[in-house]
C-alpha cells in the first residue's frame, strides 16, 4: 500500500525538481528526505528518479506515479473535506414531512434560507397527515415532522410555530351577507361544510355548544378541499396562509372569528432518536430565524 506521507514527499521533490529546494519547502533536512525517497521506492519495487547533477530527473515509473499520485493526493484531500463537511452537518439529505397546511406556506421559505446556507444539502419531503408524519418519524424515514397540534411530548420535542388564522373558502351562493368579512362557526352550522380531517376543534366547538353542523366532506388535502369548495359543493374552512397560496377568483374568503381557532402547529422531532448534524443545523436556524417561534418545549 502507498505510503501518503512519503507519496507527498515524492511529489514535492518531482514538482520542485531538486531534492534540496524540496527540504526546503518540506521543513525537513536534505539526508532524512533522501533517505524517505529511498525507502518508498524499496516499498515499490522501482526506481522513481534519477539524479542529474544537483537536478533530479523522473524515471518513465516517476513520470507515471507523478501523474497518479497527484490524482490520490487530491482525491484524498477532498474526501478529508467531504468526510468533515458531513461530520459538520454540510453535505447530506434532510428528510422532512410536513401537513399539507405548512408544507405549501411555511416550509419552501425555511427550505430556501437553509439552502443558501449549506448548498450542498439535499432534501426529501413528505407531504402527509399527521398520523403519517409520526409513523415516518417513528421509524426513521424523516428527522423532523411539522404537524398541527396537539404534540406528545413524552416522545417528541418541539418548536411552537405561530398560530394561523382559519377563513371559510364559500362558493358566491353561499354567501349570504356580502358586507361582512368575517363569519362565526355558529353562522356556517347550518351550511354544507368542508373540514379536514384534523378540525378536531372545530367539531368539539360544534358539540360543546350543542350544535349539529352539516359536515359533507372530510379531506386531508387542503388543495383538495378548495376545489370542492369551488364546485359549490361546500364551504371549506381552511387555514388563511393556504387560502392565499391556493387562491381562486371564484371563491369568497372570510375570517372565521372565533378566538378558539386559530391552527395551532409545531415543528417536532423524536426525543430518543439519534439526530443527525443536518437536522439539528435545520433546527437551529428555524430558533434563530426573525419569524416569532415560541422557546422549545
Amino acid at each position: 500500500m502507498i505510503n501518503l506521507k512519503k507519496l507527498y514527499y515524492f511529489l514535492t521533490v518531482a514538482k520542485e525538481g531538486q531534492i534540496t529546494s524540496a527540504a526546503k519547502k518540506l521543513c525537513i533536512s536534505q539526508p532524512p528526505l533522501t533517505a524517505q525517497l529511498k525507502k518508498f521506492e524499496e516499498e515499490l519495487g522501482v526506481q522513481l528518479i534519477k539524479k542529474v547533477g544537483r537536478n533530479i530527473k523522473l524515471t518513465e515509473a516517476g513520470e507515471a506515479l507523478y501523474e497518479k499520485g497527484n490524482q490520490i493526493v487530491e482525491l484524498v484531500t477532498k474526501t478529508q473535506k467531504e468526510i468533515k463537511d458531513i461530520d459538520k452537518g454540510e453535505v447530506g439529505t434532510l428528510s422532512i414531512a410536513a401537513v399539507t397546511a405548512l408544507g405549501a406556506t411555511f416550509l419552501p421559505e425555511q427550505i430556501l434560507n437553509y439552502s443558501q446556507k449549506y448548498p450542498k444539502i439535499s432534501f426529501r419531503i413528505y407531504d402527509a397527515d399527521n398520523h403519517m408524519i409520526t409513523n415516518l418519524l417513528t421509524n426513521g424515514v424523516i428527522e423532523i415532522g411539522i404537524v398541527l397540534c396537539p404534540v406528545d411530548t413524552t416522545i417528541y420535542d418541539s418548536i411552537p410555530l405561530p398560530t394561523q388564522l382559519m377563513v371559510a373558502a364559500m362558493h358566491p351562493k353561499w354567501n349570504q351577507h356580502p358586507s361582512q368579512n368575517s363569519v362565526t362557526l355558529k353562522e356556517l352550522s347550518d351550511k354544507p361544510l368542508i373540514l379536514h380531517r384534523s378540525s378536531e376543534r372545530i367539531r368539539a366547538y360544534y358539540e360543546d355548544n350543542n350544535l349539529n353542523p352539516n359536515i359533507i366532506c372530510l379531506h386531508n388535502d387542503i388543495r383538495s378541499m378548495i376545489a370542492l369548495s369551488n364546485t359549490g359543493l361546500g364551504i371549506a374552512i381552511i387555514p388563511k396562509t393556504s387560502a392565499l397560496l391556493n387562491q381562486n377568483k371564484n371563491l369568497i374568503y372570510k375570517e372565521v372569528s372565533e378566538p378558539i381557532l386559530p391552527l395551532y402547529a409545531n415543528i417536532i422531532w423524536s426525543r430518543n432518536r439519534y439526530l443527525s448534524n443536518i437536522a439539528k443545523n435545520f433546527l437551529e436556524m428555524l430558533q434563530n430565524s426573525p419569524m416569532p417561534l415560541a422557546s422549545k418545549k
